[in-house]
């Protein structure tokens, strides 16, 4: 599961990694939430050829939905099947997206019950990408929202300690092949991915009002039992 992550580095910076012409106002960003507009990549529409840059809403909303109300649950995509399901099996082969950011949270449950955040960072470079999904969607008043979101996958063994799923993520020199592709083969396999490290952070990160630069802070916690993943 991802359900938080952060995106801290300037929109200059990304752009001169990635390309697109777009300038949008992106404020570090310590503690994203779904729901949030969150900043996306994808094929230019109408070169398709060069990454455009858009806000979307975090919380994919199928083209068949009667209201907003799914998004909540639709913050993730499992890679095992979203070929299969409705709700994202048509974005899947056909409008994809990459998600920048520079680090994730997930939480462990110790024997006591408390739940402890961690936050992620890839092992080798400050800035990375989430394979996504995304989609257009118009509602009874007429008006078009566009959502995203992201897969998520088997944690690999340098996540395995905090949870038991990750997410998926792209190197850059597979981008392309992301994005365009259209079925489960483009999957960025677990060699075209980041490798993550991780530390504790403080529990302040679980409220989403929270958005400061100390969210990021790593924080020293006695040793506790733990009673395995929280998801």
């Amino acid at each position: 599961m991802c359900a938080r992550f952060s995106l801290t580095s300037p929109i200059e910076a990304i752009r001169q990694i990635f390309g697109f012409k777009e300038r949008p106002n992106l404020p570090p960003a310590y503690n994203i939430a779904p729901t949030n507009y969150i900043l996306a990549l994808r094929i230019n529409i109408d070169d398709g050829v060069a990454l455009s840059a858009f806000q979307a809403h975090w919380g994919l909303i199928p083209k068949w939905a009667k209201d907003g109300s799914v998004t909540a649950k639709l913050i993730n995509a499992r890679s095992e099947t979203v070929d299969q399901k409705p709700s994202f099996r048509e974005a899947f082969s056909t409008r994809r997206c990459i998600i920048p950011a520079n680090g994730f949270f997930e939480w462990r449950k110790d024997l006591d019950g408390e739940k402890q955040p961690y936050y992620f960072q890839a092992s080798d470079v400050s800035l990375f990408v989430f394979a996504g999904l995304w989609e257009k969607w118009t509602s009874p008043n007429g008006e078009q929202i566009e959502s995203c979101t992201i897969l998520t996958e088997p944690a690999t063994e340098d996540v395995a300690p905090i949870h038991s799923r990750k997410p998926v993520t792209v190197k850059v020199d597979y981008i392309d092949e992301w994005l365009s592709g259209t079925d489960r083969q483009s999957i960025p396999s677990i060699s075209m991915q980041e490798r993550f490290t991780f530390y504790p952070v403080h529990k302040k990160v679980g409220n989403v009002r929270e958005n400061n630069a100390d969210l990021l802070t790593e924080i020293t916690i006695p040793d506790k039992p733990v009673q395995g993943t929280l998801f």
